[in-house]
């Protein structure tokens, strides 16, 4: 419900016709977008086209939010989303913010995630056993991919600039030139204040990528969870003031690590006033 309802609420907040007056001559399809004929980009990069594709869209990722023939609906919410993401991408803009996202919906399509909390268990009025290994290994497969998503981004900020890295002078060039340029969103303007203290920005470049390659231990080690996805939260809301640059999709993401299952459990172990508590069946 979490995964499909962030991409819902982007989709429903993106003028997507706007899209559609942007001439199909500049498109560059990526990857396997290349398979896909240029008549059918023609037809669909049209005000029209890109409203009917977001009226689709809102429509998938809507009934796989609430849990309406999950199997189904899953699977055209994934394929859609990819669609929509290579075509953006195909505009030239590569953004690495929603990808972690669209894995989850690609796991979410294959697994049996409408089983317990969905207008098919209401439905079918009764309630199916969320233990087992294949309710499990999606959770912790999800899970995997983000810490993986922040590991691997340590390595690279490693392997392409190795020590120079961590040198005074990176972060505020790149803060000020994300603050300017016009890819992102400028209405930030702190860059300008980090030449400034300059001297202290090598170890925070070192904090954060230190906090990046710690990142998997979230996955394994509970107490130090909240730890760590607090710094993720913190690390997320800096680089949109003074970079202009956010995650939103990223950062939801870490919905994943919350034991649902425990909430549920002490939400109904609080005792309700004006209610008795009913015996179990078996005591009957």
């Amino acid at each position: 419900m979490g995964v499909s309802g962030v991409f819902l609420v982007s989709i429903l907040t993106t003028s997507m016709s706007a899209l559609g007056h942007l001439p199909p001559t500049i498109l560059r399809p990526v990857g396997s977008m290349k398979l896909i004929p240029w008549s059918f980009y023609d037809r669909i990069i049209t005000p029209n086209g890109m409203t009917a594709l977001k009226v689709i869209m809102v429509a998938s990722l809507l009934l796989s939010m609430v849990g309406l023939f999950t199997g189904f609906f899953t699977k055209t919410s994934a394929v859609l989303v990819l669609f929509y993401q290579g075509l953006l991408r195909s505009f030239g803009h590569y953004n690495h913010d929603e990808m972690v996202g669209v894995y989850f919906l690609l796991i979410l399509a294959f697994t049996p995630c409408g089983d317990a909390f969905s207008v098919d268990t209401w439905r079918r009025r009764k309630t199916i056993g969320v233990e087992g290994f294949r309710y499990g290994y999606p959770v912790l497969l999800m899970m995997l991919l983000l810490a993986w998503a922040y590991f691997s981004s340590a390595l690279i900020k490693l392997r392409v600039a190795g020590l120079d890295y961590f040198n005074s002078e990176n972060l505020p060039a790149m803060a000020i030139y994300h603050s300017l340029d016009n890819l992102h969103d400028t209405q930030f303007k702190l860059a300008f204040l980090l030449p400034t203290v300059r001297w202290f920005l090598p170890a925070v470049l070192l904090g954060v990528v230190i906090w990046e390659l710690l990142f998997p231990v979230a996955v394994f080690w509970r107490s130090a969870r909240w730890w760590i996805l607090g710094a993720g939260v913190v690390f997320h809301l800096l680089t949109l003031f003074f970079m202009n640059i956010f995650f939103p999709h990223h950062l939801l993401m870490y919905l994943v690590f919350v034991d649902w299952d425990r909430i549920i459990r002490r939400i109904r172990a609080v005792p309700m006033p004006g209610f008795r508590e009913r015996k179990p069946l078996q005591d009957w």
